[in-house]
């Protein structure tokens, strides 16, 4: 019986893809035959993420590689999360831009009113 590929089957090779952007290693052992490693993904073994890795992206991956098909995102919901992550950083990296504009702002007034 042929197994049955479905835009699901995509998703679970984008979680795998990430996981070797962001780890920088192959996510089963390149010593392990194919078969092993089928069967290695059919029980459930995922590669342990980097602790250090922002959780969000983290939790996106896990629900990526889901064992069963049906309880993985689609790339639509992947892609919404992905811009929300986006927005995020892009708002955290603003306040910190405006906090270190601020801190040498004040420092420039206070200088300017001691002279």
């Amino acid at each position: 019986m042929t197994p049955t590929y479905t835009a699901k089957a995509d998703v679970f090779s984008f979680a795998m893809t990430c996981y070797e952007v962001v780890s920088g290693e192959l996510p089963y052992s390149s010593d392990l035959p194919q078969q092993r490693i089928n069967e290695l993904v059919r029980e459930g073994v995922r590669p342990e993420l980097p602790e250090d890795m922002n959780t969000r992206l983290s939790s996106l991956i896990q629900k990526c590689w889901q064992t069963q098909a049906p309880e993985r995102p689609t790339f639509e919901n992947i892609c919404f999360d992905l811009q929300q992550m986006k927005a995020l950083e892009t708002k955290a990296q603003g306040r910190q831009k405006f906090q270190k504009w601020k801190k040498s702002r004040c420092t420039i007034s206070k200088f300017s009113l001691a002279s």
